[in-house]
């Protein structure tokens, strides 16, 4: 509904000299991040030898986050100084799911992106609870928000990925490139989209993220990877590590 108290974000034009790149019709990379709860089921929450992480929500259920049906848990270790001591197996995304992941799958969820790379991203809301608008925040970099909105098709309630890869096929995913504004973090609205892109220039592993603290907690991230390890500076000689402050354990 129009509002005369407020400005939407994708109508306001950025004061800042936009990368030109940034607005071709043809990004490098085209990523579509669907994002929603997954509610465990009481036996399935509690079962034995198992431990999940979860919320509790005011209502009474018990959930995790889901991007690209994926939720995020933090690696072992710092993967901008021990990327080698991490296990290959514990990187995951959307087109590479670990075999054994069911529903609540969870894993380091880690997008590659070519450093200098024109990357668009398509924030879907599936979750779609009313009066809820997910802030989106990504650290790293500003971000143009190229589009937002809810499907045009008026038979459509709820939107989802499917849904919103159809309208993205049929040139209906809202996209404007006169001056579009310049952020880093965008509000997805309820049952709706956000397109947004950014150039990929800084090299390293940065989180992308809600930013309800609670919906961090329970997996709504990823790492977005810019960049390869020979794009980073060296690690500095003596850098501390993952343990270096637990004395050694001597036995007698």
């Amino acid at each position: 509904m129009p509002r005369p108290d407020a400005i939407c974000v994708s109508n306001l034009r950025s004061a800042k000299k936009i990368d030109k790149a940034v607005l071709t019709e043809r990004p490098d990379v085209k990523i579509f991040l669907p994002f929603r709860f997954y509610f465990y089921r009481v036996e399935e929450l509690f079962a034995a030898n198992t431990y999940n992480k979860f919320l509790v929500a005011p209502g009474g259920d018990h959930l995790i986050s889901l991007i690209d049906e994926i939720s995020y848990v933090s690696p072992p270790s710092p993967m901008l100084s021990q990327i080698e001591d991490i296990p290959p197996e514990q990187f995951c995304n959307g087109d590479n799911r670990p075999p054994d992941c069911g529903p609540n799958c969870m894993c380091t969820h880690t997008v590659d992106i070519p450093l200098n790379a024109i990357v668009e991203v398509v924030l879907v809301d599936e979750v779609q609870q009313d009066n809820l608008s997910h802030p989106f925040h990504l650290h790293g970099h500003s971000f143009n928000v190229i589009g937002m909105g809810r499907s045009p098709d008026t038979n459509v309630k709820k939107i989802n990925l499917k849904h919103a890869l159809d309208l993205d096929r049929r040139g209906l995913l809202h996209r404007q490139y006169n001056l579009p504004p310049q952020k880093d973090t965008v509000a997805v609205p309820n049952n709706g989209y956000v397109v947004m892109r950014f150039r990929a220039n800084n090299p390293g592993y940065w989180l992308f993220h809600c930013h309800f603290q609670f919906h961090i907690l329970i997996g709504m991230n990823l790492i977005v990877h810019v960049g390869t390890k020979s794009d980073l500076p060296p690690v500095p000689p003596n850098f501390p590590r993952c343990g270096n402050h637990i004395p050694p354990i001597k036995f007698n």
